[in-house]
């Protein structure tokens, strides 16, 4: 009996400590963002680096993909989570069960930057200038300047779809645009090729909200849990962002492959000049971003923040982190 006993108690240790192992076995979460090298996604860049998704028991894949396009697959289950906050508010006005969960940048941090032979706005008259997409901040913040800058962006320019900042900067330099908003990276890059710095978009672009990280609703529903390790492991990566300076370059060296430890520490500073310090924003400019949203859709519905932001799930990993005394 007691050999018996014994060998049940073994088969029970087995069952608990190793095939409990597959009850709780890593998440697979994707993540879909536009740019590799902006504030948008390098703070998840640097959680997985600091092994925070896999203490959270999390796989985490980041790919590449338009904002567009993110919302539209997220909200069919093929993604979890996605970076560009403005596509995912736009979307979200038209009906895809959608809520953003986190803001990045308060405002932008791009430049606009011209060919080298391109001094002025004016001269940009008949050219072709490059954005993301044609919803999107990048085009809202493009068209801003542009009318600022006196010229029509329906009429005196031509804006042509032609990616993200990796794929705008490559698009540059090739000549099949005159100009472009590039992220703090890339503009960097330009600078160095020699090309022109026309103007800075955080200082046209008031009511702001690019990057974030958006669900999809459903998806949020059914796995809560999962959804608050996520954010829990990306608020420390945030946080390390935000408050590691030297960190942060040493990750961004290697996730840029750069070697100019010079030019990443202007990246970095120029980044998180930008961002929130919580992840989140004042209401008031939440409701003139939804209102600037509404004009650029044609959407004539009335709507509250709470609609479309919900800060609860990185209110609670806050709370959370603070509580068991960590600290980035």
């Amino acid at each position: 009996m007691k050999k018996a006993s014994l060998t049940l108690a073994i088969v029970n240790f087995y069952f608990f400590t190793i095939c409990g192992g597959a009850v709780h076995a890593s998440d697979n979460i994707r993540v879909a963002t536009a740019s590799m090298t902006s504030s948008a996604v390098i703070y998840l860049l640097i959680a997985q680096r600091e092994g925070y998704f896999k203490g959270e028991n999390l796989n985490v894949e980041i790919l590449n993909m338009r904002g567009e396009i993110a919302a539209k697959i997220a909200s069919a289950g093929e993604i979890d989570f996605f970076t560009q906050g403005l596509s995912g508010l736009t979307a979200a006005m038209r009906g895809v069960p959608l809520k953003i969960l986190m803001i990045v940048e308060q405002k932008p941090a791009w430049d606009f930057v011209s060919q080298p032979n391109i001094t002025t706005f004016a001269q940009l008259k008949g050219g072709t200038v490059g954005i993301l997409s044609f919803e999107g901040s990048v085009a809202q913040a493009t068209r801003e300047m542009l009318r600022r800058n006196k010229l029509d962006p329906a009429k005196d320019v031509q804006l042509m779809v032609m990616g993200g900042n990796d794929m705008r900067f490559v698009s540059l330099k090739g000549k099949a645009i005159h100009a472009t908003l590039l992220d703090p990276a890339n503009s960097y890059r330009a600078k160095k090729a020699g090309f022109n710095v026309l103007a800075s978009a955080g200082d046209y672009v008031a009511n702001y909200l690019n990057s974030g990280i958006v669900a999809p609703q459903e998806m949020i529903r059914q796995s809560p849990d999962k959804f608050r390790r996520f954010m829990t492991a990306s608020l420390k990566g945030y946080l390390v962002f935000l408050n590691r300076r030297d960190a942060s370059i040493h990750h961004m060296i290697e996730i840029l492959k750069a070697k100019d430890r010079e030019a990443v520490a202007a990246i970095y500073d120029a980044n998180v000049k930008v961002i929130s310090r919580d992840g989140t924003a004042d209401e008031k400019v939440l409701e003139a971003v939804i209102e600037d949203a509404k004009r650029s859709t044609g959407v004539k519905k009335d709507f509250r923040v709470a609609d479309f932001f919900d800060f609860t799930f990185l209110r609670t990993a806050k709370t959370q982190l603070n509580a068991g005394g960590w600290r980035p």
